[in-house]
């Protein structure tokens, strides 16, 4: 649903026979050219979209670059069909969120920049979810979920701030109707049987390890139908001992699966943590076409603060990039009692995911990787924008070669670092620390 339209008139120097910037008259006339009047331009918002419509003075095409305000816009859209009004969807965006959107639009050879804000609506409270090339669709819109387990109240907001936007209800410390009524505007809800504005309810959490089959999941409501699994489906962990050809069922009993891996706190496991990105590719395999997420491990668990298995800022990023690299299409953060410290990396999380999501729920590109092992890395495309993401999730810095034919030549962004890097024959370098991330941004070259 469309929301609130709000109407914005930007002034665009856009003055036939002028190049931009210019206010000398065309070497083809000595008569000044009248100034048209500023074109119109709108935005319809709803929480997860917005439609931008302008026109221009005459026929012209455009290319938007937009983003959340606040960072750099790394989002193109192309409008290549020459037209007089404009009208392009944004999707993939956050609800009560303030974007900017340059438009600069071309016509025989001239160009002429404008600007324009929005802010999207609340969250919605009456949601339905549904599934689309392998994302979770909310009321129609594509929405990247990052997921709160069972919290209690005095959780709520610092999980808010931290950019969660789904809530699994089902607390012994909470009114399920409680919940629902001081979230409504702000997060969605899941997780709780009958309870109205709902997206959908968990099954029974760890489904393999409780011994349930496809047969014996317990009915659920209307809605999106979330699993979470073990991560004793993946090759690098020991199955259960009722196989792993439970798994094709359970996985299709669902709309929205995920799995819990927990490599530091689960298996007291340092070595393991590449393995976050290798079992959800495993996952991807085994739901094709699903949205699927992982749990990431945000504070000491059973293994407690033990030597080289602590949970840190820097290893809650990585796990969160490692899934995320690997497709997942969401993410969630266990256990719910969250220290300080997993608020703030959690909220730089969040505002990155922010800035790309639209390209983060594309289809992944794999890429050829030169590196040490504990490095892993893949791609994404998103109108005519390469996006690189590498891992390192080793303890030693590594010396990393992607190739990526796509890339040729082109020029890329390392996001959060003043780094220009550019490709060489489809190949990109660098170097990255332990337990580092970094996205690489290529703009569209038309």
């Amino acid at each position: 649903m469309l929301g609130v339209a709000l109407l914005v008139v930007v002034g665009v120097a856009y003055l036939l026979g002028y190049r931009e910037g210019s206010h000398a008259p065309s070497p083809a006339t000595t008569q000044a050219i009248a100034t048209p009047p500023p074109p119109p331009q709108s935005v319809q918002v709803s929480s997860y979209t917005a439609t931008v419509a302008w026109t221009t003075p005459g026929v012209s095409t455009a290319e938007l670059q937009w983003g959340p305000a606040g960072s750099e816009p790394v989002l193109w859209q192309s409008v290549d069909t020459p037209a007089v009004r404009h009208t392009v969807e944004l999707t993939g965006l956050a609800s009560s969120t303030a974007y900017n959107v340059a438009i600069v639009s071309s016509s025989a050879g001239q160009t002429a920049r404008s600007e324009l804000s929005f802010t999207t609506a609340p969250a919605p409270s009456q949601v339905q979810g549904s599934v689309g090339d392998g994302a979770l669709l909310v009321n129609g819109a594509p929405f990247f979920p990052l997921i709160a387990w069972q919290q209690c109240p005095v959780q709520w907001t610092p999980s808010l701030a931290a950019g969660i936007n789904l809530f699994a209800a089902g607390s012994p410390c909470a009114d399920p109707r409680s919940a629902a009524s001081a979230l409504e505007g702000r997060a969605l809800v899941a997780g709780t049987d009958g309870l109205p504005g709902a997206l959908g309810s968990f099954y029974p959490d760890e489904a393999d390890a409780r011994g349930l089959t496809a047969a014996t999941l317990p009915a659920l409501p209307a809605g999106l139908r979330f699993l979470t699994l073990t991560g004793h489906f993946a090759s690098v962990a020991a199955p259960l001992p009722s196989g792993r050809a439970v798994y094709s069922g359970l996985v299709g009993a669902a709309d929205v699966v995920g799995f819990d891996f927990y490599p530091l706190q689960e298996l007291c496991r340092r070595d393991l943590l590449p393995a976050d990105f290798d079992a959800q590719q495993e996952l991807e395999a085994l739901a094709p076409g699903k949205p699927t997420f992982q749990w990431i491990e945000a504070r000491g668990m059973r293994c407690g603060s033990t030597p080289g298995v602590e949970v840190t800022p820097a290893t809650i990023r990585t796990e969160s990039w490692l899934a995320i690299a690997a497709g997942a299409h969401g993410l969630g953060y266990f256990p719910p009692d969250w220290n300080n410290g997993a608020v703030s990396v959690i909220h730089g999380i969040s505002t990155r995911i922010r800035q790309l999501e639209p390209a983060l729920l594309q289809p992944v590109l794999p890429v050829t990787l030169a590196a040490d092992t504990g490095v892993r890395a893949t791609a994404r495309e998103y109108n005519g924008a390469l996006y690189v993401i590498a891992v390192n999730a080793g303890t030693t810095a590594s010396d990393v070669r992607i190739t990526l034919p796509a890339l040729g030549d082109r020029a890329l962004v390392a996001l959060g670092r003043s780094t220009k890097l550019r490709a060489h024959g489809g190949v990109l370098s660098d170097r990255l620390g332990p337990l580092r991330v970094a996205v690489y941004v290529a703009p569209p070259t038309h």
